[in-house]
């Protein structure tokens, strides 16, 4: 999850002591610190990001008005306002809510890092993902654990979208990677970083100014077309029907069937089914990955 930070230095450097901090089970975030307001607009115009954490006086002044401006430009960025305490806070607040903005955490009175890290995961938007990997426990299951744990960061954390990049976060060869997964009934590697590409897409369309050619340009694609490509291929729509026709539920199940087929044959899922040497198997120093190839490779 990227979050992207408008905070006094304390409270930025505790947002990323319990953000970026991995846990027996859970992935660190990636949080970024805005040094102004005019920098916090660039990144979320430009960037990909999944929540925007900010004190509104931050920078001494309020910044109610350009926060509330860019709520509305940006309607489905979910927000949390981090801050201290105060009667100019509480009178930005009830500003801040004319305009939707409802999720506060007050300094020293609810930061704790447990209950602060829950109230982030939570924000709607990032939990998409999380609903695609729910469908997909059972043949996740079967792969080799660092594959395993690999297709669950680029579901939760879409930043990468080679096969490659998949390959290199488990630490396997291309090769390896291509016939674990498919074995156990998954698509290509190429088509399964597609399908996390296209669902970080859709959570960005939900911005009502958001146009195709920021999401393109946002998500590493070489033109709109490509993308409009992408979209008419997985979901046999346009983009603007893909935002206005296609609802959560939808697109978590057409993603799922997209990444996970199903077994094609007698092999099936059980030719890797606790199987942990399936990864050992092929790492022979001197050889090379045989990478299939990855036709998005020529299209980016």
């Amino acid at each position: 999850m990227d979050v992207v930070a408008l905070l006094p230095p304390s409270l930025l450097a505790h947002l990323k002591r319990v953000l970026e901090r991995p846990e027996a089970d859970r992935e660190p975030h990636a949080v970024s610190g805005a040094a102004d307001w005019g920098e916090l607009v660039r990144v979320v115009r430009r960037e990909p990001v999944d929540v925007l954490v900010v004190d509104p006086l931050a920078e001494g002044g309020t910044k109610v008005p350009e926060l509330a401006a860019l709520v509305e430009q940006q309607p489905s960025l979910p927000v949390v306002v981090y801050t201290t305490f105060s009667p100019s806070a509480a009178r930005a607040l009830v500003e801040l809510a004319k305009h939707g903005v409802h999720q506060v955490v007050f300094h020293r009175f609810d930061d704790e890092p447990g209950r602060l890290r829950e109230l982030i995961e939570q924000q709607p938007g990032v939990k998409l993902g999380d609903e695609v990997l729910g469908r997909l426990a059972a043949p996740l299951a079967r792969l080799p654990v660092p594959v395993q744990r690999a297709v669950e960061r680029l579901f939760r954390h879409p930043r990468e979208f080679e096969a490659g990049d998949l390959a290199s976060s488990a630490g396997v060869p291309v090769r390896t990677l291509y016939r674990v997964m498919e074995s156990a009934g998954f698509a290509s590697p190429a088509v399964v970083v597609r399908g996390a590409r296209l669902l970080r897409a859709y959570s960005l369309l939900r911005g009502a100014r958001t146009t195709a050619d920021d999401v393109a340009a946002k998500l590493q694609y070489s033109s709109r077309q490509l993308f409009a490509r992408h979209v008419r291929g997985a979901f046999g729509a346009t983009v603007a029907e893909l935002r206005k026709r296609v609802g959560p539920e939808e697109l978590v199940a057409r993603l799922t069937e997209m990444v996970y087929p199903g077994p094609a044959g007698p092999q099936g899922a059980a030719g890797v089914a606790g199987d942990e040497n399936a990864i050992a198997a092929d790492e022979t120093p001197d050889e090379e990955p045989d990478e299939e190839p990855d036709m998005n490779a020529r299209e980016r």
